[in-house]
Order: C-alpha cells, then sequence, then structure tokens
C-alpha cells in the first residue's frame, strides 16, 4: 500500500516503486483528506471535503496511470475522510497489505525531524511499515537490526537480501557498570549475541546473499545510527516486539530509510 498526501516525500516513494517494481504484485494508494486540518473557524467543513476528495480523486488518477505506465498494476484507491494515521491502518488491514510505503514528512510548515503520520503509523501497523527518506536505491545497502536475540529472523529479509548488494546484521550489547561483577555477565552476553548473528549470517550467505555480522555495545540508538553510517546503510530494518523510544528515535534522526518489522511476522 502506496500512503500519499502528494508531497515532494510522497513522490518519492514512487521511484522506490519503480526501483523495485519486481517485489511487487499490486500497489493500493491511499490518501487519507484529514479532518483535523479542515475543521477550522469559518470554513465550511461539507464543502472542504468535497473539494478535497475532488482534487485527490483527479491526482489518484494521475498516480494510476503513472504506474501502469511503468508496469505496475494499480486499480484499487481509496480516499477516506478521518485521521490519517487511523485510515491508514485501517485500509491496510482490510486490504490485506504486504507493506506500506510512505514518505517520512508531509505538507506540514512544522520543522520536525519526523511526520507524526509515519510515526504514527509505524507505532500502530501490524505489517511492515518502510519509511522512505532521500535514497531512491533504499535496499542497496541494508542494515538488519536482530532483536530480541532469541526471536527468528523476519521472512522478508530474504527478499530484500536478493537485490541487496550487502546485508549487514548486528545486535546491540548495552554496557554495564564497572565492577568486576558484571564482566562475566557482559561477556557471556557479548558472546552469545555474536554467535547468533553470525548464525544469521551464514543462513542468509547459503541463501546467495551476501552478509556481514558485528555486534555492537552502547546505548542502542546511537550505535546504530553509529554502525549505520560506517557501513554506509540505505536502510535500517528494525525488527521489534513493540514500539519504543529506541524504534522512534532510530526513525527521527536516521538519514536514510527505516523499515519497521513486528515480532509476529518473523518466521
Amino acid at each position: 500500500m502506496y500512503a500519499t498526501d502528494f508531497s515532494d516525500h510522497s513522490h518519492r516513494v514512487l521511484n522506490v516503486l519503480m526501483r523495485y517494481k519486481n517485489l511487487i504484485d499490486e500497489v493500493v494508494i491511499v490518501r487519507v483528506i484529514n479532518v483535523h486540518k479542515l475543521s477550522l473557524p469559518f470554513v465550511n467543513l461539507k464543502e472542504a471535503i468535497k473539494e478535497e476528495m475532488n482534487y485527490a480523486q483527479e491526482k489518484i488518477l494521475e498516480l494510476l496511470d503513472f504506474l501502469e505506465d511503468y508496469g505496475i498494476k494499480s486499480e484499487k484507491f481509496y480516499v477516506p475522510v478521518g485521521d490519517p494515521t487511523e485510515e491508514i491502518v485501517r485500509v491496510a488491514e482490510e486490504e490485506h497489505a504486504d507493506m506500506i510505503f510512505m514518505g517520512h514528512r508531509g505538507r506540514s510548515l512544522r520543522k520536525i525531524l519526523l511526520g507524526s503520520v509515519a510515526e504514527g503509523v509505524s507505532r500502530n501497523s501490524k505489517i511492515p511499515v518502510l519509511v522512505v527518506k532521500d535514497n531512491i536505491d533504499v535496499f542497496k545497502r541494508v542494515l538488519y537490526v536482530h532483536y530480541p536475540l532469541d526471536s527468528k529472523i523476519p521472512e522478508i529479509l530474504y527478499n530484500i537480501g536478493n537485490v541487496s548488494e550487502k546485508v549487514y546484521i548486528t545486535h546491540v550489547v548495552e554496557p554495564m557498570l564497572p565492577p568486576e561483577s558484571t564482566k562475566q555477565v557482559f561477556d557471556e552476553i557479548f558472546e552469545r549475541s555474536k554467535n547468533v548473528i553470525e548464525s544469521i549470517q551464514k543462513d542468509l550467505e547459503s541463501n546467495g546473499i551476501n552478509a556481514e555480522s558485528q555486534v555492537g555495545i552502547g546505548y542502542p540508538c546511537k550505535e546504530i545510527l553509529r554502525i549505520a553510517k560506517n557501513c554506509r546503510a540505505t536502510c535500517i530494518i528494525l525488527k521489534i516486539p513493540k514500539f519504543s523510544k529506541v524504534t522512534d528515535s532510530v526513525l527521527r534522526y536516521s538519514k536514510n530509510s527505516v523499515m519497521i518489522i513486528k515480532g509476529s511476522l518473523c518466521i
């Protein structure tokens, strides 16, 4: 599913869809008319919604033709009225979408690093969400963050790995207090983490995927962003049991695209 508000950030998602069209069977388009923004004093809400609806349908028809010209099947679209986060998640569930593609900021004038809609959809969606930033080759060099350690690999990682130059696997171990009594515990956790992600590396390599692994040490968000920068990752894949402060921070401060995969979607 492609969620758009017709902003420049949304249009960049189209480039990603075209770049990876071989991975896509069909694209469903959704443009939510944000009733909160239209509910202003001296505004005829009914007329404002009608005007937005007409404009949205006209723009979506152009998008459908555009996608068809590039060989991407796209016949369905929705223009619901309501809260963008709620409606995007609802439509994705009703359509049994496999993934939601969206830009990281919309047409808001607020100087924020991540749009509230992108954050809300990533937080509430049960299916993977790809928040596209500036790089068209989103899956060129992927950093996959494996967490928690005892969980399994998301199946989608194999599909992404097959179109990537390289997949980097990491798990971040937080440092412990200096006392000697904690050193043995830390060493055990570090060694176990190293064994797990090396096992994932071997599994990916056995499936023809170029992979590399390393354990990070530090505060998770900062360490993930540091590793992503060092390996020149074009996308960070976060597999999470639930949305957390770390997830939010990586989404906000990563310079490249971020994919959120909930733990229940792992094999």
